[in-house]
């Protein structure tokens, strides 16, 4: 059998993920099993045969491979027995700054003709929510 194309062995520092460790990643990052099959570009029931205990005996390396990537992207970083979600780089921090910009510059926008108000437009006599 080519090399990568048999079931995943675990003995590649890069190939140290667990079902259980998908299976987090999975859930810290908040995607469904369809959608990582979609990023990972392999089927759903590939990932439902991968999150199962003996998973990694059922796909092969390049598989693996697809989907731990595909995870990292979104975010996670796996470590020891564990996952964790992964710091942001200064590009992502500044790229993140820029749309939130752009995001509070629209709504300044959109509300700098509006007219103004004042707490008596938001209270009724009574002090009750208008």
């Amino acid at each position: 059998m080519p090399a990568g194309s048999g079931p995943a062995e675990r003995t590649s520092p890069a190939l140290l993920v667990s079902p259980a460790q998908i299976r987090a990643a999975r859930a810290l990052l908040r995607i469904e099993q369809d959608e990582l099959a979609r990023r990972a570009k392999v089927s759903v029931v590939t990932i439902r045969r991968l999150e199962a205990p003996d998973g990694l005996n059922t796909v092969s390396t390049g598989t693996l491979e697809a989907v731990q990537r595909a995870l990292e992207t979104a975010g996670a970083e796996f470590v020891e027995r564990g996952v964790r979600r992964r710091g942001w780089t200064s590009d992502e921090i500044e790229a993140r700054y820029q749309q939130i910009k752009a995001i509070s510059e629209r709504s300044a926008a959109r509300f700098r003709n509006a007219p103004s108000f004042s707490e008596d437009d938001l209270y009724d006599e009574n002090g009750l929510p208008a």
